[in-house]
């Protein structure tokens, strides 16, 4: 099977063979493209008319054959049949659901219509059915077949508030415009149907992946092959896509103002995360209630002469300095800006804002989107908030005790919650100082690399590195280095570093599966956990085990397990006594029992787990 990193730099040389094959046989190309498009559509059309002929050929049986038909019941090939049937029925009836968000009539936001109209029109796109807003710093086509997993569709566009909010109406403009001529009659007609295939398998490939019913396995294996090597063969052409999308952009407003929105997309996010969201969130450390006008005060903080800003000067630097990778669908807007013929630098000489667009009903949304946000934080900020003010007691009091008198528990505890809960204070030295006392404990390794690496200081690797020899620490370390590389722009190292991220992945990922289930098949071993002085460990794991009326007998073994041996996974067995009226429910009683162990822990009973109940008594331990 091949890993992780093998599959990626597969992907990888199919984009660069169809970078070389666009260049050199463009004709070729487009016809192989042509093609493997066509392919995916046979195939689903093929499965129809298989479902058709098989429903037809079967009701024809019924009515011009009964001898053909008993025969095809005494057989019980009806079954088969009946199964075949059902299977392709279902992988074609797999619905992709519609994007949802706040929807955006056209008699109330007739302004906004009026806008989305008229660049329709302009560009000659089919027909815009609904426009909805969600929060996103962002805006986009969504095409959603009406049939399972065919046309005809129905055309969403989806706006950001955050993005109405923050840009003016003629860069706002000049986005739709992009997301629109993806769908354009003026637009390359090749091109934009290459896009839209490419976006309606990307749906279909999630809908299957989220479905995951009986019935569908056989078109799964197939999307699986099929989704990503379309996708990756395409993306030259997608990248092509983009380009084309944003000189439309700027022949309806003018290549400054497509340049100017590209820009204010490209770092308004990290920009708003880092300037506003940032302090925002900082006020649970202090205060009891989420704010109750968050997006109002949102639209405050983007009237302010934000380009002129020391930090967004520093992220427009960091995202014109970005390359563009080989997984990537849109060019770098370095690369979009010189195909403009534009800085996107030049000051806007609008102040105004597109959320002007929304006209009377502007108030009526922003107090929508208010009350969203505290529905859906307004827990999890009282719940931090409580964690914040007991932390805030536990430094204090750790604070004021002499360094000597503090446990290795302690001294931990008081790095990670200063870190945590008390974010304008140096959290790099406590745990500096506790690696000082303990330099055995990776985890400080690693917090003060991540630390380090945060303020721009290389020294963090070496402290990662020295992380990575803990197992079960490799995968954030290698990320924290994957992703310093990658955003300081050395392309070498951060290769480096995602194929150890990539190894730490798969490495977690078989952890995890090692421990979702116990088998017949499954090797087990005498648990040495608890034959090693494993008193607490017994008393931890049996409860009311040994009181419960129908349990006779609890035997542990241990499973043997490939990945993070000394994180040991149990396996209890109970013999159980009496009449039994409900095995599931006595089954789930049993385990709740076991829900407060920190351990890994599988419960077989002698009822419905025969074959495993006898295997851990013939190699474990029986514990009463």
């Amino acid at each position: 099977m091949k890993t992780s990193t093998e599959y990626r730099q597969q992907f990888e040389d199919l984009v660069h063979r169809a970078e070389q094959e666009i260049t050199q046989h463009p004709a070729a190309y487009k016809r192989r493209l042509q093609w493997l498009a066509l392919l995916g559509y046979g195939v689903i059309i093929g499965l129809f008319a298989l479902l058709l002929a098989l429903a037809g050929g079967t009701v024809w049986l019924a009515f011009t054959s009964s001898a053909v038909l008993l025969l095809l019941f005494k057989s019980k090939l009806i079954v088969v049949l009946g199964g075949l049937i059902w299977v392709l029925g279902r992988s074609l009836l797999v619905r992709i659901p519609a994007p949802t968000g706040y929807e955006l009539q056209p008699t109330d936001f007739p302004q906004l219509w009026a806008e989305v109209r008229a660049l329709s029109q302009q560009l000659a796109t089919p027909p815009i059915h609904s426009i909805i807003l969600t929060p996103a710093m962002n805006a986009a086509i969504a095409q959603t077949p009406r049939l399972g997993i065919i046309g005809p569709y129905h055309n969403t566009l989806i706006l950001g508030l955050e993005l109405l909010l923050a840009l003016s109406p003629s860069q706002t403009r000049a986005v739709l415009a992009h997301e629109l001529a993806h769908l354009s009659g003026n637009h390359s007609k090749f091109a934009g149907w290459i896009y839209r295939v490419r976006q309606s398998w990307t749906q279909v490939s999630q809908a299957f992946q989220q479905t995951n019913a009986w019935g569908t396995g056989l078109i799964r294996r197939f999307l699986n092959w099929y989704a990503p090597y379309f996708a990756g063969y395409s993306y030259v052409l997608a990248r092509d896509n983009e380009y084309e999308a944003d000189a439309l952009a700027g022949k309806l407003t003018s290549p400054d103002t497509a340049a100017s929105a590209l820009v204010a997309v490209h770092v308004y996010d990290a920009f708003t995360g880092e300037q506003f969201w940032k302090p925002f969130y900082r006020k649970a450390h202090t205060q009891a209630h989420a704010d109750q006008a968050t997006y109002s005060q949102l639209q405050q903080f983007y009237q302010q002469p934000q380009p002129q800003h020391e930090a967004f000067k520093r992220h427009l630097h960091t995202v014109l300095t970005r390359k563009t990778d080989p997984a990537d669908t849109h060019p770098s807007l370095m690369e979009r800006l010189k195909a403009l013929k534009a800085t996107g630098l030049k000051a806007e000489s609008d102040d105004s804002k597109a959320i002007q667009w929304l006209g009377s009903g502007i108030k009526r949304v922003i107090q929508h989107f208010d009350q969203q946000w505290v529905n859906d934080n307004s827990a999890q900020w009282e719940n931090f908030y409580q964690r914040a003010q007991t932390a805030q007691h536990t430094i204090a009091t750790l604070s004021e005790r002499d360094d000597h008198t503090l446990t290795a528990d302690e001294r931990w505890q008081l790095a990670s919650l200063t870190e945590q809960y008390q974010p304008d204070q140096d959290a790099l030295s406590l745990y500096l100082q506790y690696a000082a006392e303990y330099p055995d404990d990776s985890a400080a390794d690693l917090a003060i690399g991540r630390l380090l690496l945060a303020q721009n200081d290389p020294g963090g690797i070496r402290h990662l590195e020295q992380a990575m020899k803990n197992p079960a620490l490799r995968v954030y370390a290698a990320d924290e280095c994957w992703r310093y590389y990658t955003l300081h722009q050395q392309p070498q190292q951060a290769s480096t570093w995602l194929i150890k991220l990539e190894a730490a992945n798969e490495m977690m990922h078989e952890a995890q599966q090692e421990r979702a289930q116990i088998d017949d098949v499954d090797m087990l071993i005498f648990p040495e956990v608890v034959e090693n002085g494993g008193y607490d460990f017994e008393r931890e794991l049996i409860g009311a085990l040994n009181r419960h009326q129908h349990v006779s007998e609890v035997w542990v073994a241990q499973k043997q397990v490939r990945n993070f041996p000394h994180e040991p996974v149990f396996v209890l067995a109970v013999k159980i006594k009496g009449f039994i009226m409900n095995e599931e429910r006595l089954q789930q009683t049993l385990l709740e029992t076991l829900q407060q162990t920190q351990h890994t822990v599988f419960l077989v009973n002698g009822v419905t787990h025969k074959k495993l109940v006898k295997k851990v008594m013939a190699v474990g331990k029986q514990l009463y």
